[in-house]
């Protein structure tokens, strides 16, 4: 039997690449079986929560009811899970699916287009103090 063993730099690695996935992705809180609605609540971490339709939740249309009165939360949130059932369903991979389905098309596409156009950098911020110096953007001209 081979023997594996981590190293503190593996170690240090594993836990930044945990710590950065935290902040950017969604992690749940709880979750739970709405059966009047046949949908699933999520709460987040960050004090929010979405309602799914189960529907939109291709791994568990063969769940029963009380199957999904079983959903249960992984510790660090990043998936809920059927442990009866070994079904596992990544969080963040669920909403991210689910939100282009139950928002209109124009207000994702926003939402995405704002985080683009946020970016900062160090690079991105010289470009534009270079560009200020030369009278920032150029005007358009008319057609």
């Amino acid at each position: 039997m081979t023997r594996n063993s981590i190293t503190d730099a593996g170690y240090a690695r594993a836990v930044e690449v945990g710590e950065r996935e935290a902040r950017e992705q969604f992690r749940a809180s709880s979750v739970r079986y709405l059966v009047d609605c046949d949908a699933i609540e999520i709460l987040t971490m960050r004090d929010g929560g979405f309602v799914v339709p189960r529907r939109l939740v291709g791994a568990l249309q063969d769940a029963t009811a009380a199957d999904l009165a079983e959903l249960q939360v992984w510790p660090d949130g990043s998936m809920i899970e059927i442990a009866g059932k070994d079904l596992h369903v990544l969080v963040h991979g669920l909403i991210t699916a689910a939100l282009p389905v139950l928002l209109p098309r124009p207000v994702v596409a926003g939402m995405f287009a704002a985080q683009g156009g946020s970016a900062r950098s160090k690079a991105k911020a010289a470009t534009a103090r270079e560009n200020g110096k030369k009278g920032g953007r150029p005007r358009k001209r008319a057609a």
